[in-house]
């Protein structure tokens, strides 16, 4: 019996996704946290947000991000216009910057409890960040009331009152501030035509960023800790740390007027970009625009497994929600000339470690055969290649994967199959 015609009239299953990337990120909702929602920041486990309103009065809101419940922290009385944050390592402090004072807060229970003041009368305070040990909190210090700008380091706990500065010479404003992951160096952005300047917080050398000169805001510090994101006017460079020149020029932005505009995966598989006018996720294996949003942002957190990434729009006093989509749901959708036919579910299923997976094409054609977790990161490629018409079979390992459900894409011309398989053992 010929296969093709058993399978007549026939059904072409379908799954909508951002090209190249499997996943695909969708605005999920908005959260209202006040006017001039500003800067964010993420608990290590993903669990709390923390966001500033840049505004008079000034407060700081606490969000769950399991029922997006608010709970808000009055710092007026100390000082407003709040916009830097910053969270300590071990998730129970938030370190906020407001233009003269940094503020510490308790995720715990809710309150303020510390204070620190800047040693300079006019010093306003941008960006901040904390070493990995959580023991400094490190800011670029713009010290318009003393003589010289620089990157200050302070006591994270917001105990002690004892600081140590490190003078960076450069003709523009100090802006945004990452510390590497072993907790050596912090890149400061500077919003001029000088460099960015990579700052050796044990030593205070200072080293110029080779490549940038149109000034920068953002800046986010891959993982791996050999490589930097930084804005560099309309465009998104990547930045080697051994080097400390630019290796890639990812993309043009519309003009970009935020600061904290850049945040990465832990796996380092993904940024996510916001500006004034658009919101970019982009492929750090391959540095591709991957998705793009036209609606802008302010400042901008992703959960460490980057399933869902959090921006504020100091616009209209929201934290706008993007979630990715899990590639579960497929539809159905009639198709007269379809050029592949997926043949019947991977036998066994469930399976360990092995299972088959059949499939057929009535024509020759190029075939992709990957699988991915339910995260949609991809986890191995069966096949990538030209194949004439016929009945095909291809045998998937497990071997190194945890149990779970795992989805197959078959793809060949313009088909695209997805099937749900369950590892088990």
């Amino acid at each position: 019996m010929n296969i093709f015609k058993a399978f007549i009239p026939p059904v072409m299953i379908t799954i909508f996704l951002a090209s190249p990337s499997f996943a695909q990120w969708s605005f999920d909702t908005a959260i209202t946290t006040g006017v001039n929602s500003s800067g964010i920041a993420i608990t290590s486990d993903g669990s709390k947000l923390v966001v500033t309103n840049n505004t008079n009065p000034g407060s700081v809101k606490i969000i769950s991000t399991s029922n997006y419940s608010i709970s808000n922290i009055d710092i007026s009385s100390i000082e407003n216009y709040p916009n830097a944050i910053t969270i300590a390592p071990n998730d129970s402090t938030a370190i906020v910057n407001t233009l003269h004072n940094t503020i510490f807060i308790d995720l715990f229970n809710h309150s303020i409890k510390g204070v620190f003041t800047a040693p300079c009368a006019g010093t306003t305070l941008y960006g901040i960040a904390v070493t990995p040990n959580g023991q400094n909190a490190v800011y670029p210090d713009l010290s318009s009331g003393c003589t010289q700008q620089g990157v200050r380091l302070i006591d994270a706990t917001g105990k002690s009152s004892v600081t140590s500065f490190i003078p960076v010479n450069t003709s523009g404003e100090l802006e945004g501030i990452a510390i590497t992951p072993d907790g050596g160096s912090a890149i400061v952005t500077t919003f001029s035509s000088d460099s960015p300047k990579k700052v050796n917080l044990l030593t205070s050398e200072i080293q110029n960023i080779a490549g940038i000169s149109s000034g920068s805001y953002g800046v986010a510090i891959l993982h791996n800790g050999n490589e930097a994101l930084i804005f560099d006017g309309d465009s998104l460079d990547r930045v080697s740390l051994i080097s400390n020149s630019v290796t890639n020029k990812i993309s043009y932005l519309s003009y970009n007027t935020g600061f904290q505009n850049i945040a990465i995966t832990s796996d380092d598989k993904y940024a996510f970009v916001a500006g004034s006018f658009e919101k970019l996720i982009i492929s750090l294996a391959d540095n591709s625009v991957i998705q793009t949003f036209t609606a802008g942002g302010t400042s901008i957190a992703t959960s460490p497994d980057g399933s869902t990434f959090y921006v504020t729009d100091s616009y209209n006093g929201t934290v706008r929600i993007y979630k990715r989509q899990i590639p579960s749901e497929v539809k159905n959708e009639h198709n007269p000339m379809p050029s592949a036919f997926l043949l019947q579910q991977n036998y066994p299923n469930p399976f360990n470690p092995n299972t088959i997976i059949n499939y057929a094409i009535p024509k020759k054609s190029i075939v992709v055969i990957k699988v991915y977790d339910v995260l949609g990161n991809e986890v191995a490629t069966l096949l990538n290649e030209e194949k004439n018409a016929g009945n095909y079979r291809v045998e998937f390992n497990g071997n190194n994967l945890a149990s779970g459900i795992y989805f197959y894409r078959i793809t060949t011309g313009d088909f695209v199959s997805v099937k749900k398989m369950l590892l088990l053992k």
